[in-house]
């Protein structure tokens, strides 16, 4: 039995470090430029959340969670935590500040290895954030602290992280620099000054006070009450694309540049990072699902003006295009079970965080049917035409 280990993947190498008997039972060695690997019981399974979860459910099963509904949280976290690659910490530390609102735990009330795999892939993100961001995330920020205090320090230690001080309190505000004295003909000046500002001031402060009693005696307008916007995902536009052409983005090998079809007068352009994940033969000619609302992006000097809707498995190694049903045609609407009928944003405005809020309930199912799991979690498939929208293999993956 052997774990091979990546030399970046500060998250097993914590859990290794909380489960003394894996550690010891396991011939562990550290690799580079790989994805961690184990062997364990005849079974070889690569990624950080195919061995983690492996490791869990012989060591310590508790840390996969207690109940069924438990185990779909933490593996729904574990799979944000791989799509929430480097490059987008800060939008995976501010799903997890926003979903700790009134929780203590990622998932249940107990650490698991939803905890354990997240805190070990934003530790480093965490130590670049300033002393206001870190306020600003309270939640994200106490649940960081929690955990690395709730860990021995010498797994810490051997997982290769440091303890990072937090301090929730507000950071002092910045001191104002004084001026520096004035010279004694300054000084002069200044008293002159400041008699023709006081004379000024007089004489304006007598033509206000008539002012102000008229605004006295005028009755002041009740503030209009702001009405909370409900963040729903029939705000989303979503629509039948057809890939007409793809080529690889002249200065970004993980990007292509697709021309796709919408049945709008002309075609639009579109900036994917899947090379890594789908040979560009199969990029070609294909009936895709695309979000059409999002604000245009410049991706390496091209912008992309939409989004291709995909699957990504658990273990994060495995992207595929959510499909929509045989016979679509390019500018079809695609919609959520339940949602029908309800017209989509004519743009997402990023300070509502509207795709950001329903993308974390975005997956597929175990029959491969991509849809979005609400507060109950209630499954709400994704249609087009009353037909759903499938994957090619990837079963409880994310959408993105």
């Amino acid at each position: 039995m052997s774990a091979s280990i990546s030399n970046n993947d500060s998250a097993l190498r914590l859990l290794l470090a909380l489960v003394p008997q894996a550690e010891t039972e396991l011939t562990v060695q550290t690799v580079a430029d790989q994805l961690s690997k184990l062997d364990l019981d005849g079974q070889t399974v690569e990624g950080t959340n195919s061995v983690a979860q492996l490791i869990a459910a012989k060591y310590n099963s508790a840390l996969t969670g207690k109940t069924d509904a438990e185990k779909a949280d933490v593996s729904q976290w574990l799979t944000m935590s791989a799509r929430y690659g480097p490059s987008e910490r800060q939008l995976f530390a501010q799903t997890i500040n926003e979903h700790l609102a009134d929780k203590t735990y990622l998932v249940s009330n107990a650490i698991t290895l939803a905890d354990i795999v997240a805190f070990g892939n934003i530790h480093a993100y965490m130590d670049t954030l300033s002393s206001q961001k870190r306020f600003n995330w309270s939640n994200f920020s106490r649940w960081f602290d929690l955990i690395q205090h709730t860990v021995p320090a010498s797994a810490l230690e051997k997982a290769g992280l440091k303890l990072i001080a937090i301090d929730l309190n507000a950071p002092a505000p910045a001191k104002k620099q004084q001026a520096a004295p004035a010279a004694k003909g300054d000084k002069a000046a200044a008293v002159a000054d400041t008699d023709k500002k006081s004379k000024k001031q007089e004489k304006a402060e007598g033509q206000n006070d008539g002012k102000k009693k008229e605004k006295k005696e005028k009755k002041q307008a009740a503030p209009a009450v702001k009405e909370e916007l409900k963040i729903v995902p029939s705000m989303i536009d979503l629509r039948v694309g057809h890939i007409v052409n793809v080529k690889k983005h002249e200065d970004a090998d993980s990007l292509y540049v697709e021309t796709i079809e919408l049945g709008e007068p002309a075609p639009r352009t579109v900036v994917s990072g899947l090379v890594r994940f789908i040979p560009i033969e199969q990029m070609q000619d294909r009936d895709v699902v695309l979000v059409c609302n999002l604000k245009p992006v410049a991706m390496r000097g091209v912008k992309s003006f939409a989004m291709v809707l995909c699957a990504t498995s658990a273990d994060g190694n495995t992207v595929e295009f959510v499909e929509p049903p045989k016979g679509s045609k390019p500018g079809d609407r695609v919609y959520f079970e339940g949602f029908e009928g309800a017209e989509p944003e004519e743009v997402l405005k990023p300070k509502l965080k509207i795709f950001e809020t329903i993308q974390p309930g975005l997956f597929t199912n175990d029959d491969r049917e991509a849809g979005w799991y609400d507060e109950d979690k209630k499954f709400h498939k994704l249609l087009v035409g009353g037909n759903v929208c499938t994957t090619a293999t990837v079963a409880k993956g994310t959408l993105k």
